[in-house]
């Protein structure tokens, strides 16, 4: 019972007596402003008094670190002797309760006594500013700086609006309650993470989005957030991370339960919050005080503890080299201790300002407030910094060649670089470790110094650049050259070191010495001595003289003439030429007027010809002529060549030949047509492909190629004498033959008729086949007397073979045009000159028509256990059969067969002309509807994976495939259904050769889920699906509901349940069932399981 109900206890007995009496509260006397070792105990205060007019005892007392609290570090400790009160230590809040042993009420004498006793200790030795400590008679947390009062009420699952209420409703001591409202880090520590539990706060935004305002207490209206968890603060907020968040129209603020995020923070939450978990309400935070009318209360005193700290410290400013550093620091109170290490416990001086002793390198030294010799507690990094005067280590002087610029280097042992054109003084010209100097012609000294944190060399450091300066190479200012030569830059004759062309007197580019020579161009040379070049140029004028692009002897057209008489001899290979004839072909382009062509016949060109327009070769058929073409401005310059010149010889021909015909046109006069183009291979031995045969009726025509003669046909009535030119198709050079045509009195008889007679034995009976006609060419050639060379030629009409048109040329190998018979005109004549001997329709070639006939050859025959007769029907003539087995081994020679076992069968038809039908073959297999029976299926049921299993070693002789519910499939080759539901089913087997299927019914015994009486006919009871009739009238179903009672008792046989039950319609709900099958054999299986009822 704490003061406040106490003094309501008391008021009511009194008044129950009729006495009138107040209990005033107690008045709290405490002082104490100390400071604080880090470290140490220390007593919280330095006197305490309770002073009470009407009462001596006090049921419990609370002293809090209301201000500064570390959990976890810092703790009150009751120390010395006070053996009627007990303390207990609250480290989430930093409270320290103190009551009666036994829980009797406490003297005020033993309190005070324990006040003064108890301490406060820390374990961080780095604490800094001050401790509050607040003394209350009530369990409220108590703020010194708001002189307000903060408690936690535990009330799960409270709405905001009724811990509003709730907290509205409440006083304390006379003081009115509110949902607290938070304005400082102090007061969110001491009712955040300093209080009892996590619970509501007086923040809302439901007013407008997005605008939190306090809605309670004296801060009631003020705005603390605008927007969201990127929002800001007019003043104070402790929003949580990513808080507020909006997250479910949220609108009102809660202090975050301690497993999430940021400890004592707030978040947003709906006015129910989260009916379970960290975001569930836990209660509410109650703030007394600040009220208009609130009574003055003086249940509470504070003191406090301060740590001494470093207020301020001046940072050093470097030295250079060597010294002493003034250090410099203030402390809130107390001293300034200064340790040359974080951890040393003397301290090298004590006071505001050290001089260090005299320092060569950098150091640091720690500075912390001391209070009474205190040496506990932070210390702050203080350096002095010695920094290094840099010197120059090194440099890099340069070489370089006039006007041009120097890169020139140095390093420094530290810091930066300055480049200076004077050793003293002066304006920094560069900064770096790299200086490129301006345009230089003349050797110059630059000066480098180095600078480090403004500590810089003693003395500049020279760096030189030397100038080099390189004079023009010399030679001759004109120089000439010839283009056949393909002068190049280095060509030119000039006298120096590293010639380099430029194309201009000034700038410029510079030009590879593989540079081609132009004609009437100045180039400009310059040299390079120790990598530098000459600034001044040397120019040479340039005079390039054309030669002739000559062209190679196999690109040069010999010049060519046909031998002749003119020199008494056409076959010697000897004629006259004009070679001047050669001119614009050996000038390839070039203007004549510049070059002198000279010949030569010999290849040293020593013996020049003097008439190069009437030469007689020296050499038959052909000879080399060599040419020099020379320019006339520069006989220097000139370019050789030779070409060829060619006698061409004359076409071989025979003079004069005789030429015979068949005289076949049907007027036996002696005159026919004749094929001028068969005298092409008599008249000359050339290769036709060489030449061109023409033919004329007199010798001037053929010698001017004119008006020449139709070969074919050609009637001898209208000349029997003609001329047949042969013209060398490359040369043009010809010779004239003279050709007298005769006609033949021979001819073949028109009784001598032959035949060759084959069957039509290739893929395709059509009636085309292929024929040897050289196997009857011999009976022709019999015909006419022996000693003769007589060859013998086939045609497809007589006027082809008069004329020799159109020869059959694949005379071993003809296949006929027309089907079945065709006629062919037989030609026979001399080898050696062409003569005609006889032509006529004497060949006649046959094809005999394959035996054809029609059977019935399905792919499969179903013997099923007997025999099958396989039948030939509707041939196109009699015919004789062979039927045979795979081993070629004949089991018929009727139309038909009769075969019993499985195999390949074939039939041949034979005509009376012994020819052969395309053999016909059936494939009889083995095969048959399926013989299966109950015994050969298992089936497992009763199990989350029904299957059903065929054995099918024994259920017929052929190969088979099943289904399940479907005689149209889908089938399958695997004997086994999976996952089958529970019930009646036919499996159907049926033979992949089309020879039957069969079906058999089984049963799958399950037990549903559920079912859903509501009467539309579908599982609107429930009962065991698939039972067999294997079990008998003593089965039995026992439906029980969740608590065990029997609802219904039933025969499986039946329609099952309906899921009423007394004549009432049961909830949904899960049912239990027991189910007791017998089989036929009287075996008893047991099966227990749930269902769901669903409506």
């Amino acid at each position: 019972m704490n003061a406040l109900n106490k003094f309501l206890v008391i008021f009511l007995v009194f008044g129950a007596l009729g006495v009138w009496s107040q209990n005033i509260p107690p008045n709290l006397v405490a002082t104490g402003d100390q400071s604080y070792c880090p470290g140490t105990q220390i007593n919280i205060v330095t006197s305490f008094t309770i002073i009470d007019p009407d009462d001596t005892q006090i049921d419990a007392f609370f002293i809090q670190i209301s201000t500064g609290y570390t959990s976890g570090e810092d703790v009150l400790l009751l120390t010395g002797t006070h053996p009627n009160i007990t303390s207990n230590w609250n480290v989430t809040q930093g409270k320290l309760s103190l009551r009666g042993v036994g829980g009797t009420p406490m003297n005020y004498v033993d309190l005070i006594a324990a006040v003064n006793d108890v301490v406060f200790q820390s374990t961080l030795n780095t604490n800094s500013g001050e401790k509050l400590f607040s003394f209350t008679t009530g369990s409220a947390n108590y703020l010194p700086s708001t002189g307000h009062y903060y408690e936690y009420v535990p009330d799960l699952g409270i709405t905001w609006t009724n811990a509003r209420a709730a907290a509205d409703a409440r006083t304390y001591f006379g003081l009115k309650g509110y949902l607290a409202t938070i304005t400082s880090v102090e007061e969110a520590q001491l009712s955040g993470e300093q209080a009892a539990g996590a619970g509501w706060i007086g923040g809302s935004d439901e007013q407008t989005e997005g605008v939190w305002r306090w809605m309670t207490g004296p801060e009631a209206g003020t705005v603390f957030w605008n927007g969201l968890a990127n929002g800001t603060t007019p003043n104070f907020a402790n929003w949580n991370t990513g808080e507020p968040n909006q997250f479910g129209n949220e609108d009102y603020a809660h202090i975050t339960d301690p497993s999430i995020g940021i400890n004592g923070s707030w978040n947003d939450l709906s006015n129910t919050g989260d009916s379970s978990g960290p975001y569930q309400p836990k209660g509410y935070i109650v703030e007394y005080g600040g009220t208009p009318g609130d009574p003055v209360v003086d249940i509470s005193a504070s003191t406090r503890i301060h740590i001494s700290e470093i207020t301020s410290i001046i940072t050093p400013a470097a030295i250079c080299g060597s010294g002493s550093v003034l250090l410099q620091a203030t402390a809130s109170s107390g001293d300034v201790a200064w340790f040359d290490s974080p951890t040393a416990t003397t301290p090298v001086f004590v006071g505001d300002m050290f001089n260090t002793p005299v320092l060569n390198t950098t150091t640091t030294y720690y500075a912390m407030a001391s209070v009474n010799g205190c040496y506990t507690g932070e210390r702050l990094q203080v350096t002095a910094t010695v920094n290094t005067i840099p010197i120059i280590e090194s440099i890099a002087e340069s070489t370089i060649c006039s006007n041009s610029s120097a890169t020139i280097s140095a390093t420094a042992s530290i810091g930066s670089i300055n480049w200076y054109n004077v050793p003293i003084g002066g304006v920094p010209l560069a900064a770096g470790s790299s200086f490129t100097t301006p345009v230089l012609n003349n050797t110059t000294t630059y000066f480098v110094e180095a600078t480090n944190n403004g500590c810089v060399t003693s003395v500049r450091t020279p760096v030189t650049v030397t100038v080099i300066n390189t004079p023009p190479p010399t030679g001759n200012a004109v120089q000439e050259f010839c283009d056949v030569d393909e002068p190049t830059l280095a060509d030119i004759v000039v006298a120096g070191t590293n010639i380099t062309w430029h194309d201009s007197s000034l700038g410029g580019n510079a030009l590879d010495v593989s540079t081609p020579l132009v004609n009437n161009t100045t180039y400009y040379a310059t040299q390079t001595i120790s990598e530098c070049e000459s600034t001044n140029r040397l120019s040479v004028a340039v005079l390039v003289y054309d030669t002739v692009a000559i062209l190679l002897p196999n690109e040069i057209a010999p010049l060519e003439t046909c031998d002749s008489m003119a020199d008494g001899d056409n076959t010697n290979g000897v004629s006259e030429f004009d070679l001047t004839l050669m001119q614009t072909t050996l000038l390839n382009g070039s203007n004549a007027a510049d070059f002198n062509l000279i010949y030569y016949n010999d290849p040293t060109r020593t013996n020049s010809i003097a008439t190069p327009e009437s030469y007689q070769n020296t050499i038959p058929n052909a000879q080399t002529i060599y040419v020099r073409l020379e320019n006339i401005l520069n006989v220097n310059c000139y370019t050789d060549t030779e070409f060829t010149i060619r006698v061409n010889a004359l076409p071989e021909v025979q003079s004069s030949i005789v030429f015979k015909n068949c005289d076949e046109d049907g007027i036996p006069d002696g005159f026919t047509e004749f094929n001028l183009n068969e005298l092409n291979n008599i008249i000359t031995t050339e290769n036709l492909s060489d030449v061109s045969i023409t033919y004329h009726s007199t010798q001037n025509d053929a010698d001017l190629s004119i008006n020449s003669l139709q070969p074919l046909p050609y009637n001898n009535r209208d000349a029997s004498v003609i001329y047949g030119r042969v013209t060398n198709n490359a040369t043009g050079c010809f010779s004239v033959s003279t050709i007298t045509l005769e006609v033949s009195t021979t001819a073949l008889s028109p009784m001598f008729v032959q035949e060759i007679e084959l069957c039509d034995n290739d893929a395709d009976p059509d009636g085309f086949y292929e024929f040897d006609l050289t196997t009857v060419s011999n009976n022709f050639v019999s015909q006419f007397p022996t000693g003769q060379n007589l060859t013998v030629h086939y045609f497809k009409s007589l006027s082809d073979a008069r004329l020799e048109e159109n020869e059959i040329v694949n005379t071993t190998n003809y296949i006929n045009e027309n089907p079945f018979s065709e006629t062919l005109y037989v030609r026979v004549e001399s080898e050696d000159n062409g003569d005609c001997f006889g032509v006529g329709p004497n060949l006649v070639l046959t094809v005999l028509p394959r035996p054809e006939f029609e059977v019935d050859q399905s792919e499969t025959f179903c013997l099923n256990g007997g025999s099958v007769t396989l039948n030939t029907f509707n041939p196109n003539g009699a015919y004789s059969y062979e039927w045979t087995n795979s081993n070629n081994i004949t089991i018929s020679t009727s139309e038909f067969a009769t075969v019993s076992a499985e195999d390949i069968y074939t039939v041949v038809a034979t005509s009376s002309k012994g020819c052969k039908s395309f053999p016909v073959s059936f494939e009889v297999k083995a095969s048959g509807v399926s013989t299966i029976t109950e015994d050969d299926i298992t089936i497992e049921d009763l199990s989350d994976n029904n299957t059903i299993t065929i054995d099918d070693s024994n259920i017929g002789i052929g190969i088979y495939e099943f289904a399940l519910d479907n005689e149209f499939g889908p089938f399958q080759s695997t004997p086994i259904f999976r996952n089958v539901f529970a019930g009646a089913h036919t499996v159907y087997v049926r033979d992949i050769n089309g020879c039957g299927t069969v079906a058999i019914d089984v049963f799958v015994m399950g037990f549903p889920k559920f079912f859903t009486p509501n009467g539309d006919g579908i599982n609107d009871t429930w009962n065991v699906k698939g039972l067999s009739t294997d079990y008998s009238q003593n089965s039995t179903v026992f439906i029980y509901d969740r608590y065990g009672k029997l609802i219904k008792q039933y025969k499986p046989n039946s329609k099952g349940w309906n899921g009423i039950f007394n004549g009432q319609l049961l909830s949904a709900n899960d049912y239990w069932y027991v189910v007791n099958l017998v089989d036929s054999e009287g075996n008893l299986r047991t099966f227990r399981g749930h269902f769901s009822l669903i409506r």
